[in-house]
């Protein structure tokens, strides 16, 4: 008989949110885990005794609370205090507010928001950061009833368009990686041959770069690999696993490294994934009995000051990561395609790979998502960045065969789409075209007409009835992109078919199939919304 699977939830953790009977102050220092962050406690003694103290309490226990049952990330209950709570605090002392937490109401809410924007020297980005960093604690605490229950206690979206001006990292240019490659490969060789001038952490920062841009693996879990973190493939010879944990899903992700068995062995520099961090674990295997207990299962370990001294074994970190990347682009004077010192990080490293997925497997946002190890709704929206190389691949490539429509030859030359089946235009040939699926069935996929060899436009009436249909279309859906970039992306496509269709087309016939199409578009594109399409291209 299948036994069944206990559904039974452990116990709630029991945290103390007033001051115990002795007062004793040593319970508001909270332990916090080993993070990313230099934070190791948090301190809240200083503010007892301002007029609020049952506020001091509660965040106390709840931050304990947070840190015991490991349902966030010890640097995010460090941000919790460090980037929320400790503002709400100043703003208890600076105002004088003396309500306690079983009474708070929405005006004190709306007072606390109001005070954040009443300091213009902090960035509108920041008043929303601290505000939705008090926010998760306040809700925390109403979830267990220490706050008392309030209808629409937050308002919604005090800070409108906060997100509308930030910009996170952008995956690297082709340029821009290979110059990468090429400073992180003349590294690799130093160390091997004993000629790196740089400290035992910027080696190391090398070999975690180098990995990183094979793998795509998030800051942290990389950081916290164990140094037993890799994995025979279960059916790839030429492939191993690297096994990390990431805490914020509490599951452990596999990531693939490329292996050449071919290199074992040899005295050269193998360059696969899986020599690189093969390397890693052998430089830093000396130093494994001299770490901390905690940190001898990492890989990323070194050695603080010189070779020739005894210091401190220690990890790698995500401030000394930031200092090795900076000598890395200080010792080769590495630019970005904007003639700037080159702005990298592991963000930028992760996005860089997506977008390589994403252009190899040809615009297939499922595999992409797939291979990164989330779904295509974050992928779209987080990593895939509208890059300047799809700009520039928007572009006719068809050919336009305005010369066999003006000089009166028959458009049967280009072999017509069935009906229904292209709605931007006509194709030379959808059964085995450059974009054709090969297979005896017709290519539908018109969001790639633009960047397809076979992709034609006649100038006859219909045929830019139809494309100014689908520029018409552009326009509504402009407004309801979700990002920036791809608004950009579909305005630079309209200004791509005016300058287009006036270079190549009467300037008359031109105007008659652009009236006519925005009066009464193509009965497809006036129904169609990128919402309900089955897989998204812009």
């Amino acid at each position: 008989m299948k036994t069944k699977k206990p559904f039974i939830a452990p116990p709630p953790l029991v945290v103390a949110t007033t001051a115990p009977a002795s007062g004793e102050a040593d319970t508001l220092v909270i332990e916090v885990p080993e993070n990313p962050s230099t934070l190791r406690t948090l301190d809240l003694t200083p503010w007892l005794g301002k007029g609020f103290d049952a506020w001091v309490w509660a965040t106390a226990g709840q931050l304990r609370a947070f840190v015991a049952s490991k349902s966030v990330r010890p640097a995010t209950v460090v941000n919790y205090w460090n980037d929320g709570m400790r503002y709400f605090f100043e703003y208890l002392e600076a105002t004088g507010a003396k309500f306690e937490p079983h009474s708070l109401e929405p005006r004190h809410i709306l007072s606390y928001i109001g005070w954040l924007k009443d300091h213009p020297q902090w960035a509108y980005g920041t008043q929303k950061n601290r505000y939705s960093k008090t926010k998760a604690v306040l809700t925390a605490l109403a979830r267990r009833k220490i706050i008392g229950h309030k209808e629409d206690l937050f308002p919604a979206n005090p800070f409108p368009g906060s997100n509308s001006g930030h910009r996170g990292a952008s995956p690297l240019a082709p340029a821009e990686r290979i110059r990468l490659a090429e400073a992180l490969r003349d590294d690799i060789i130093a160390i091997h041959k004993g000629q790196f001038t740089g400290t035992d952490a910027s080696a190391m920062v090398v070999y975690l770069l180098a990995v990183a841009i094979r793998t795509g693996a998030n800051t942290t879990p990389l950081l916290e690999a164990s140094r037993d973190c890799l994995r025979e493939h279960p059916f790839l010879p030429n492939m191993m696993l690297v096994e990390l944990f990431k805490r914020r899903g509490n599951a452990t992700k596999l990531v693939n490294l490329r292996y050449s068995k071919a290199n074992e062995g040899s005295k050269a520099i193998p360059m696969d994934g899986v020599a690189l961090l093969r390397k890693a674990l052998q430089l830093s295997e000396s130093l494994v009995l001299e770490a901390k207990p905690a940190h001898q299962d990492r890989v990323w370990l070194y050695r603080i000051g010189s070779k020739s001294s005894r210091d401190e074994v220690t990890v790698l970190t995500g401030n000394t990561v930031k200092r090795g990347v900076a000598d890395l682009i200080e010792r080769h004077n590495l630019k970005g395609d904007d003639g700037q010192p080159l702005h990298l990080n592991l963000s930028r490293l992760r996005k860089t790979l997506e977008n390589r997925y994403w252009a190899i497997s040809g615009g297939d946002l499922i595999a992409t998502a797939a291979l990164m190890g989330h779904d295509p709704k974050v992928a779209d929206t987080h990593y895939l960045a509208c890059t300047q190389q799809m700009r520039e691949n928007a572009t006719f490539v068809g050919e336009a065969l305005a010369d066999i429509y003006r000089s009166g030859a028959t458009v049967q030359k280009v072999i017509p789409i069935l009906p229904g089946k292209s709605p931007t235009g006509r194709c030379k040939d959808p059964y085995q075209g450059d974009k054709a699926p090969k297979n005896g069935d017709p290519c539908d996929d018109f969001f790639s007409c633009f960047t397809c060899k076979s992709y034609a436009v006649v100038g006859s009436p219909e045929d830019l009835y139809r494309l100014f249909s689908f520029y018409w279309f552009l326009e509504r859906e402009m407004n309801h992109a979700r990002t920036q970039d791809w608004r950009e992306e579909f305005r630079n496509t309209m200004n791509l078919i005016d300058r287009f269709t006036a270079d190549k087309f009467d300037a008359q016939l031109v105007a008659d199939a652009k009236a006519r199409a925005k009066a009464e578009p193509l009965k497809f594109w006036a129904s169609y919304t990128l919402s309900s399409a089955e897989v998204v291209h812009g």
